[in-house]
């Protein structure tokens, strides 16, 4: 029996066509929604053969840009939706595994298993935050279901690997940026790192000690852009200290 051929459309992000899999309404959104410049920029002052890590990567418009440009990619993505459409759409990118590696596990503090909590259960959904035991009013959301999923530590993840060190980290991880920094450590205090993009809420209880690590491990704050209709919602830039 012939395999039914699942939809997919061909999109210009900048000077690059992606294709990008829209067989539901909510894929067809994300393939057409704002691609939050500011992320595009990061991207494009990268160049080629640099090693981006994609952290917490959805069905993974950013890593395939990436990737099309030249960039080798890392990427991580728990949900089990969004990490079968991430799948596909690597797929009919034709990009193997030398430029795009995608990783079906969260990042956190150290190794093991963890709940995922879902408030939007399909694809290319968000509201999706894994459970670390503290309660935060600003990811209250209305969830539906939960998944178990693999969390790996950034810092055992190059240890235990031959995966090449990041040049620079894309980080949108809604719940598990202080468990992602707490098995980062080593990482961000590499000089190798040169810089990375993290999507904070600024009603995070944690959102100023964020800051403050990063900038002990010699990040500094570069760029704040507000995420649209997101209020409280930053992706911000932050770069070595020379």
């Amino acid at each position: 029996m012939k395999k039914e051929k699942l939809k997919s459309t061909d999109v210009e992000v900048r000077d690059i066509r992606l294709k990008l899999m829209t067989y539901t309404r909510s894929l067809e959104l994300c393939a057409r929604m704002n691609y939050e410049t500011e992320n595009l920029d990061f991207i494009d002052t990268m160049k080629p053969a640099d090693v981006l890590y994609d952290l917490g990567a959805c069905e993974g418009r950013f890593s395939i840009y990436a990737a099309l440009k030249g960039i080798k990619v890392i990427s991580f993505e728990p949900e089990t939706r969004n990490f079968l459409v991430f799948s596909q759409n690597i797929e009919i990118n034709k990009l193997d595994k030398d430029s795009l590696k995608a990783i079906n596990a969260g990042v956190g503090a150290k190794n093991g298993n963890a709940t995922i909590k879902i408030g939007q259960p399909w694809e290319g959904g968000h509201q999706k935050i894994v459970e670390h035991g503290e309660t935060r009013n600003d990811l209250d959301f209305n969830f539906v279901e939960s998944q178990e999923i693999k969390i790996v530590s950034l810092d055992s993840f190059l240890t235990d690997s031959n995966h090449p060190f990041p040049d620079y980290l894309k980080i949108d991880i809604d719940g598990s940026e202080m468990p992602f920094l707490l098995g980062a450590t080593k990482t961000l205090n590499s000089k190798s790192l040169k810089g990375i993009i993290f999507e904070l809420n600024e009603q995070d209880p944690n959102f100023k000690n964020i800051i403050l690590f990063l900038n002990k491990a010699g990040l500094i704050e570069n760029k704040r852009f507000e995420v649209p209709n997101e209020p409280y919602l930053y992706n911000i830039v932050f770069e070595r200290e020379s």
